[in-house]
């Protein structure tokens, strides 16, 4: 009789065990630093991306270019220098190349997703550039991050994982689930549902997943495990995913990333994706291990964001409202 009942008690135990580690920790936000911008400069129209800043050099990503990036004096802030494959525009590829910024080593890391090559090129020696293959395996992924000799990646329209955990000795691949699983609709795919951008620290062992269109944000150890999921009470509206579909009046949460080996900084709004240039962004300062240091709030809408904790400034992309500019806006902190 005791048998029959066994498998009951199983499934229970397994059910309060998986509800314990997909709680969500809503937090709420009250004390709000309101920060002002002031034009620097002005660049080309462009669709930047990611960037960084090192001495006084400026790199973009400007996705809209033949010459996918971009490298600006930050000083008089005119082109010095564009490279990427030429011939790949916009239009010939939709993901041809992806840039993400290495603060450590002061690096751009450039995954080709066209070739499946990983190159690191050095901002202080244009010269010293390092090309990696990576395996067929990781072929259209994005999201590229490293913790010593991991590659973390996003699959691109891959309904079920999350990420990927590469080691590039062992050439195993550990494949990381979405969780919490908020989605059950049938009218679009769950790689939409869970768009995400992603940042990883070796020192710290940890990987943070902000979601783009999910009030969430995920930290996770650098093994994969998840360690705590947090949403924050800033949002307008209460969203049903249970019928998520991507549209022009969906919710926008975190949309921009820029990771320093202390914080994290997320640039995160709140509203729907037809409304979000007419209203001003918040930007959310993490450690790595998920404490919300600072919530700051920017008074223009900011497209991307470079962080210069040394001169503790932070470099925002706005477009000109009077010409086909993008203003280079200064945020003192």
């Amino acid at each position: 009789m005791k048998l029959i009942y066994l498998p009951f008690i199983i499934f229970s135990i397994l059910s309060c065990k998986n509800q314990s580690t997909t709680q969500i920790e809503k937090l709420h936000i009250d004390n709000i630093i309101q920060i002002k911008g002031e034009t620097i400069s002005q660049i080309p129209a462009g669709c930047y991306m990611e960037g960084i800043i090192k001495d006084t050099f400026l790199c973009l990503q400007n996705s809209c270019s033949e010459k996918q990036f971009q490298i600006f004096s930050n000083n008089s802030k005119n082109m010095l220098y564009e490279f990427g494959a030429t011939g790949r525009g916009p239009n010939e590829f939709q993901f041809p190349l992806i840039i993400k910024s290495d603060t450590n080593t002061s690096s751009l890391l450039i995954h080709d997703l066209i070739h499946n090559r990983l190159t690191r090129f050095y901002l202080k020696n244009d010269t010293s550039i390092h090309n990696t293959i990576l395996p067929p395996e990781l072929t259209r992924s994005q999201n590229l991050n490293i913790i010593d000799s991991t590659f973390v990646l996003s699959p691109i329209g891959e309904d079920s994982v999350l990420f990927y955990l590469y080691d590039k000795h062992a050439k195993i691949i550990k494949k990381i689930d979405y969780e919490p699983q908020f989605y059950v609709s049938r009218r679009g795919n769950k790689s939409d549902a869970y768009a995400h951008i992603l940042s990883a620290n070796a020192q710290h062992n940890s990987i943070i997943a902000a979601f783009k269109y999910i009030n969430l944000i995920n930290f996770y150890h650098s093994d994969g495990s998840l360690q705590k999921s947090l949403s924050l009470d800033l949002a307008n509206d209460e969203i049903d995913y249970s019928e998520f579909q991507l549209s022009e009046d969906m919710l926008v949460t975190s949309y921009k990333m820029y990771s320093t080996p202390h914080f994290c900084y997320i640039l995160w709004t709140g509203f729907p994706a037809n409304k979000i240039y007419n209203h001003h962004p918040y930007l959310l300062v993490f450690t790595w291990n998920g404490m919300l240091e600072k919530v700051y709030q920017f008074d223009f809408f900011v497209n991307f964001i470079i962080v210069d904790e040394a001169n503790r400034q932070f470099l925002g992309g706005v477009d000109s409202p009077k010409s086909e500019l993008v203003e280079i806006k200064r945020f003192n902190y």
